[in-house]
């Protein structure tokens, strides 16, 4: 669980003393909101993210842990998912299966968000995962190294799981359907832009070999192998099934989403 918020009751403390207190206790906000009733403010409020990042069906306040006159509001706070730069698969280790690259130089994605390398903290291993799907993992990256050029990393897919989503995502990748490469984090800091946010601090808990990465350019650029391998049917039978059950996913997403409008708009009226 994490604080969404901190509320600081007007009658004990006045705006600057709930900055200073916040402050104090290493509680990072820039933002001071006020509640008001018939006029007069009863609360100063420091928001750490928006609510709408937040959960549905896990918040909660309390007020046991703190002074008199101070609150939080709690909940599971939901994690991005960001693309970021450019990524370049340098090589592929066919008995450990290890890849490794560069992510480099941040730009703003398809959202107007930016992702800034140097604002990056996070604990090794940490999963590689398909598409963002938390219970399909992949891998671990097992190395992470923040640069002036980027985060260098370096990840494992192991052999020999018995689990056929493994097989299928390294084949994509090693065939080039899956090009993009995008991480799960949670920010902690971030500040507003003229196209969006930008997100200076922030902690890495997954990296995703993903199909459409949010930034245009965070993909998967080469493949060398130290051996050519020759054509294989299988393999090429393998990549038109993969891009038919891409086109088949796409298609039922939209659907989804199509029939979850019209029940929206079925409610509103």
């Amino acid at each position: 669980m994490d604080i969404q918020a901190l509320w600081f009751s007007a009658e004990a403390f006045t705006e600057s003393e709930a900055q200073d207190w916040a402050q104090d206790h290493d509680f990072l906000s820039d933002t001071v909101r006020t509640r008001e009733e018939e006029g007069l403010i009863t609360h100063y409020i420091l928001p750490q993210f928006e609510p709408s990042e937040g959960k549905e069906g896990t918040w909660r306040t309390i007020a046991d842990d703190f002074p008199e006159g101070v609150s939080a509001t709690i909940c599971e706070r939901e994690m991005e998912s960001k693309a970021f730069s450019t990524f370049e698969l340098k090589t592929i280790d066919t008995e450990q299966r290890r890849i490794s690259g560069i992510a480099s130089t941040p730009a703003a994605d398809r959202d107007g968000d930016e992702v800034m390398p140097k604002g990056a903290t996070f604990t090794l291993p940490f999963p590689l995962l398909h598409q963002h799907d938390h219970e399909r993992p992949i891998g671990h990256v097992t190395k992470a190294t923040v640069t002036d050029d980027g985060i260098e990393i370096e990840a494992e897919i192991p052999k020999d799981t018995g689990l056929s989503y493994v097989e299928m995502a390294w084949r994509q990748i090693k065939s080039g359907l899956l090009r993009g490469l995008s991480i799960g984090f949670r920010a902690s800091k971030s500040e507003p832009t003229r196209t969006g946010r930008k997100f200076t601090a922030y902690e890495i808990f997954e990296l995703s070999a993903v199909s459409i990465p949010a930034n245009a350019q965070a993909g998967i650029m080469a493949v060398k192998q130290f051996d050519a391998e020759p054509f294989d049917a299988e393999e090429h039978l393998f990549q038109l099934e993969s891009k038919k059950a891409d086109v088949l996913d796409r298609a039922a997403a939209a659907v989804t989403k199509a029939s979850k409008s019209i029940q929206s708009k079925r409610i509103k009226k």
